[in-house]
């Protein structure tokens, strides 16, 4: 009858000890990373007036380096400035010059996070 007593008391405090690490771990909120995949489907429709653009040679596959600044209008939330650099194709140029107005996506988490609303543009990832 002792020996039952002890193998109860062990499995006991192993099922306790198990059942307090499970309750700790469960409560403390795993911090999910944002990626560029993440927050550019997370975006959503805005429109931006183009201040300023600037842009380099054609690479390969007639892509084009534009650095942008533009003033983005995103639903709810006032105008504000923001910077963004973009692959565009050459082809497309004109849409992105100084003065124009371009529809685009951007992060309402993080709204510095621009992304172009077309597939004449795609967005360079920062680091």
């Amino acid at each position: 009858m002792n020996g039952t007593f002890e193998i109860f008391a062990i499995i006991l405090m192993v099922g306790l000890t198990v059942w307090v690490f499970l309750r700790m771990t469960r409560r403390s909120p795993k911090k999910v990373k944002d990626t560029l995949a993440t927050r550019q489907e997370r975006a959503v429709w805005a429109w931006a007036r183009v201040v300023n653009a600037s842009h380099g040679t054609p690479g390969l596959g007639g892509m084009v380096r534009v650095s942008l600044e533009l003033e983005v209008h995103l639903p709810g939330t006032p105008p504000y400035t923001a910077n963004a650099t973009w692959l565009v194709e050459e082809s497309a140029l004109e849409y992105v010059e100084t003065g124009k107005e371009i529809s685009l996506r951007a992060d309402p988490k993080a709204p510095e996070y621009i992304f172009p609303h077309g597939s004449w543009a795609q967005a360079v990832d920062r680091k």
